[in-house]
């Protein structure tokens, strides 16, 4: 109980002061003295002075004590007390709505998260409602959906808005997020009450640290559910014309299932595969298909479940690239090894007569020839004449040893020679730029400029001489076109997965400043290197590109993330909508009731023992006159 306008010392010195006061008034009382007279004929009225007499004994004890009693009653009504309230401020408590993709799964009529909702606004109406509630929604992030709160309708249109998200639960820091917000934030701390399915991962179902006021409230999660985890499509190494492709599959539930995984590309069947999963596994599905043309590639499982959003999955695949290259050469048999043998080139080898500068072509390659005017595309010059190199040609020596070649460079990436002498080459004096690929004592011997469009001048014919038989040659050529066509030589790998973290895999001698993540809007996605993997997070379905180097791998996120494991609430854990708080109640007045009673109080006291004074006073004030009539007589 609290007493609004005073103090409980307050109230009880009031009703001492005034009860003090009207047991002394019950102490004293006017009484006449008494006159023994022969007569009253010659008695007249006198104007004397009642003597006041102290009464050694109370004589209506019971009419003192009910007017003290209401009087009481009356002091105690003007205090204001209010029962069912002992602390104005009240609590501070925080919802955990788990808003994660498993909580679109079908329940009855509905989804999971119409149940979580309905518990949500159950516990809202279970405790009082001068408590304020944050409303968190947690799915892979926890999100506030708002601050302490204490207005009961901005908390429920929130718990209406909130809908299923397409990432897994993340618990721990869900829970870790409520506890800081009550912390920093709530001037007491009251519960943190999670509400939802708690499907988590395998590593945070065991979960036990825990805060002390937790409050678990869950809805029931128990449906069977088979659902495409991942897929996978990359070039064949040895078919470049056809897609490697890798499906995973999991069982989520507890009952071992049969299903049918399906393929199409562009529509038309692509492969087909019926797998056996025992509870809780994952199988991998393998399918090649040829496929030069780009389109949709589409994987589906044939299965009815509680979570039918991870049973189909779409993967865009672009058409294969490839280089074109015009080679133009009298002696075409020397260089057609080197470009037309690589099945991402497109080689056309044409006569020196028939150069056209506006060709359509990625790379033109001049043979031994200066042309009249220069081409529009990328050019690879081999031994052009002194007087139409565009890198000046400082001399032509013959029995060159080839001692350097700079792999610092992409151009120069990965090519080692021994022991090779050049029968004749050209000595370049590369200007200011540009880039020296191979060198000689005597001078560089191949030479890049990065100017548009790009060029390259090999002082030596790779055809011809030691040259020919090395292998660092045709990976001088594939380098060149990589180089000069970067996308052409792309290593593509599509990857159909879920949203949230994702880990890629990096060569061991990738550096982090060649590493890009971009993405559907070619953004640049933040990202950590640990490692030999590259981390980055996606909360929302999306396409997100990492290109590293001559490798791009393309992420189509769609797929929703789903917990592995339902979480294991320890039994020391608060669980259910809390009974208690029910009987709590607003404040309740009780001022009037107690007005009521010290009124009923007082108007008792005056009919049983004030009514009966005042009519023998009426009756004796009646008869007076008739008595001394009858004296006078």
């Amino acid at each position: 109980m609290n007493f609004l306008n005073l103090g409980l010392g307050e109230l009880l010195g009031l009703v001492s002061a005034i009860s003090a006061g009207v047991v002394a008034l019950y102490l004293l009382d006017r009484s006449k003295r008494r006159q023994l007279v022969s007569t009253l004929r010659f008695w007249s009225a006198a104007d004397v002075r009642t003597e006041l007499k102290h009464r050694r004994r109370i004589q209506q004890p019971w009419s003192l004590l009910l007017q003290l009693l209401s009087l009481a009653l009356l002091l105690t009504a003007i205090a204001g007390p209010q029962l069912g309230i002992f602390d104005g401020v009240g609590r501070d408590h925080v919802i955990v709505l788990d808003t994660s993709a498993w909580m679109g799964s079908r329940a009855g009529q509905g989804i999971l998260m119409d149940q979580a909702k309905a518990n949500a606004r159950a516990y809202l109406r279970s405790i009082p409602r001068r408590d304020r509630v944050m409303l968190v929604r947690a799915d892979a992030l926890a999100t506030p959906a708002t601050a302490f709160e204490s207005s009961r309708g901005a908390l429920e249109s929130a718990i209406q808005q909130s809908q299923p998200g397409a990432s897994a639960l993340n618990l721990a820091q869900a829970l870790e997020f409520a506890d800081r917000a009550q912390k920093l934030q709530s001037q007491r701390a009251g519960e943190i009450v999670f509400v939802g399915a708690g499907r988590v991962s395998e590593e945070e179902a065991a979960l036990s640290a825990l805060p002390a006021n937790l409050r678990v409230v869950t809805t029931s999660s128990a449906q069977e559910n088979v659902g495409l985890r991942k897929i996978g499509l990359r070039r064949s190494p040895t078919a470049p014309d056809s897609w490697d492709i890798f499906v995973v599959v999991r069982n989520y539930g507890a009952r071992p299932q049969t299903v049918d995984l399906g393929l199409q590309f562009s529509k038309s069947p692509a492969g087909s595969r019926r797998l056996t999963l025992p509870p809780g596994a994952e199988e991998q599905a393998t399918f090649t298909y040829p496929a030069k043309t780009g389109g949709f590639l589409e994987a589906r499982l044939n299965v009815r479940d509680a979570f039918p959003q991870d049973d189909r999955a779409v993967v865009e695949l672009p058409p294969q690239a490839s280089s074109h290259v015009v080679v133009y050469s009298n002696e075409s048999q020397l260089l057609r090894p080197l470009f037309a043998a690589n099945p991402q080139v497109d080689a056309v080898f044409e006569s020196p007569d028939k150069f056209d500068p506006a060709v359509k072509a990625d790379v033109v390659v001049l043979d031994r020839f200066t042309p009249a005017s220069a081409p529009h595309a990328a050019s690879i010059r081999i031994q052009p004449p002194a007087s139409g190199s565009p890198v000046p040609v400082r001399a032509t020596k013959t029995g060159l040893r080839l001692d350097q070649w700079h792999p610092e460079s992409t151009l120069g990436a990965g090519l080692r020679t021994r022991d090779v002498t050049l029968e004749s080459a050209e000595v370049f004096s590369p200007a200011t730029g540009d880039i020296t690929v191979a060198e000689t004592t005597e001078g560089p011997v191949i030479v890049a400029r990065a100017s548009e469009p790009k060029q390259v001048v090999i002082g030596f014919h790779p055809g011809r001489g030691s040259m020919k038989y090395e292998l660092a040659t045709p990976l001088l050529i594939a380098n060149i076109l990589r180089w000069m066509t970067p996308g052409a030589f792309r290593r593509w790998e599509f990857q159909a997965g879920t949203v949230g973290t994702v880990n890629v895999a990096v060569e061991k001698d990738a550096k982090p400043e060649d590493m890009r993540v971009l993405d559907e809007s070619n953004r640049a996605l933040p990202f950590t290197v640990d490692g030999n993997n590259l981390r980055f997070f996606s909360g929302a379905p999306g396409t997100v590109r990492v290109q590293m180097g001559d490798r791009e791998t393309v992420y189509s996120l769609t797929l929703p993330d789903v917990g592995e494991a339902a979480w294991r609430v320890p039994p020391s854990v608060h669980k259910g909508i809390p009974r208690a708080a029910l009987a709590e109640a607003a404040p309740k007045d009780l001022w009037p009731w107690l007005a009521l009673l010290g009124g009923i109080g007082l108007l008792a006291d005056w009919l049983l023992y004030g009514r009966s004074r005042a009519f023998r006073l009426r009756a004796s004030r009646a008869m007076a006159p008739l008595t001394q009539w009858r004296k006078a007589s």
